[in-house]
């Protein structure tokens, strides 16, 4: 058994690493989710410095971790959908966005049915699991590279929209495994009618909610304002859960109208703006967003460390690696496939316009949704062969590659 004072010497060193890692990643263009992953599984499966046994204490932990990365990941990612910026680009960003992500999920998903001969269900499970780009690194990529506004907000709001979709899908998919061996139309209807609205309503009422308590009581709640919020946050999850609804999905709505009604001007009482006047709390709303900035990079470094710790390094033979492998390189003609539906927020012509495509097609690193996925059907008793290490080596081998088509793509100097 590890002691108490390495274990905090183990966290302050995970947590240092993942600060210089991703301070790296401005610099040099690679992410922070390969060294962190490899971190884990040196740590873990190789070294056997942590017990990761079917029995340990970090297998049992699992579901409760997971519960805890879905709930500040998809909190964090309903704050990062900024309405006004969003207007300007939503049909051709959502054209892309779904184009792309349909079409890879689809894809991968045929692939691993026919290759690991999996369910129906589990092989759509895993392809809409790693459809699509991170919300952890694609932020930080759009910052560091010079392309027009328009298309980084694009790129952003992909992330963010395949982030929640990598989550909500295979956890719909996997209520379908659990509460029905018999899917039909009406069943699916039903399922998707309760669980998906209901839990939409709670999201809906508990932030309107908590935005008129923080209203009403602002003088009392400031300078506390964001572990209140992450108090509210986790119960609404909790509550959610409960009545058998969806909590990735009810955190995100709640994310979403946090920000996009708190951040609204607080108007008179005298005012016809009932949203300003009884919701909002502009800045109460910008000292959440910085702690909680903090706190998901804190939760993801980590989980990216937890995630290489599942990892079966005696299950993984050379030909579950050359898939993996192979379906990750197959993501880049795909991406590049639909490029042109972004023709329009790109520069015209010449190298620039080449540069764009480009990035556009090697922006392709997975990162947590499909990290906490991997988790899920283990946390529900399910077994899927190869399912935890196939998703372990489909993240590096996308970051690997995203990070040298990056590196490879990008000209700075022709922005000058």
């Amino acid at each position: 058994m590890i002691g108490v004072g390495i274990l905090f010497i183990a966290i302050a060193a995970i947590a240092f690493l993942g600060f210089v890692i991703n301070a790296l990643f401005e610099r040099l263009k690679f992410t922070d989710v390969l060294p962190l992953m490899l971190i884990g599984l040196l740590i873990g499966p190789l070294l056997h410095l942590v017990n990761v046994s079917p029995t340990s204490t970090v297998a049992e932990l699992t579901p409760y971790v997971t519960a805890i990365a879905i709930a500040f990941v998809l909190f964090n990612i309903g704050m990062n959908i900024k309405a006004k910026e969003l207007s300007k680009v939503f049909g051709r960003a959502s054209a892309f966005t779904f184009a792309v992500q349909i079409a890879i999920g689809i894809t991968l998903a045929i692939a691993t049915f026919f290759i690991f001969k999996w369910s129906l269900i589990e092989a759509f499970i895993f392809g809409f699991a790693v459809s699509g780009p991170s919300t952890i690194i694609v932020p930080v990529l759009a910052s560091v590279v010079r392309v027009p506004n328009k298309l980084k907000v694009s790129l952003v709001y992909e992330s963010v929209i395949t982030d929640i979709a990598e989550l909500i899908v295979p956890i719909l998919l996997l209520g379908f495994m659990i509460n029905s061996s018999i899917i039909n139309a009406t069943y699916i209807g039903s399922f998707v009618f309760t669980v998906i609205f209901g839990s939409i309503l709670i999201g809906f009422l508990s932030a309107l909610f908590w935005l008129y308590i923080m209203n009403r009581f602002k003088d009392y709640s400031r300078g506390y304002s964001w572990v209140l919020t992450m108090t509210m946050v986790i119960a609404t999850y909790g509550i959610a859960q409960q009545f058998g609804l969806n909590g990735a999905i009810t955190i995100f709505v709640f994310g979403l109208l946090f920000y996009n009604i708190g951040a609204r001007e607080k108007k008179s009482m005298k005012s016809k703006d009932i949203l300003g006047k009884y919701f909002a709390i502009d800045g109460d709303v910008d000292h959440v967003i910085k702690y909680q900035r903090e706190v998901v990079f804190f939760v993801s470094t980590f989980f990216f460390v937890y995630i290489g710790l599942l990892f079966n390094v005696q299950q993984a033979t050379l030909f579950s690696i050359g898939i993996a492998a192979l379906l990750s390189v197959a993501i880049v003609p795909m991406r590049a496939l639909f490029t042109p539906i972004l023709g329009k927020f790109m520069s015209e012509g010449g190298i620039r316009r080449k540069v764009e495509r480009r990035l556009v097609s090697f922006d392709m690193a997975r990162g947590l949704s499909p990290a906490i996925v991997a988790t899920l059907p283990l946390s529900m008793g399910i077994n899927i062969p190869y399912f935890v290490d196939l998703i372990f080596m489909l993240i590096l081998f996308t970051n690997i590659i995203s990070s040298v088509g990056i590196a490879y793509s990008y000209k700075p100097k022709v922005y000058k």
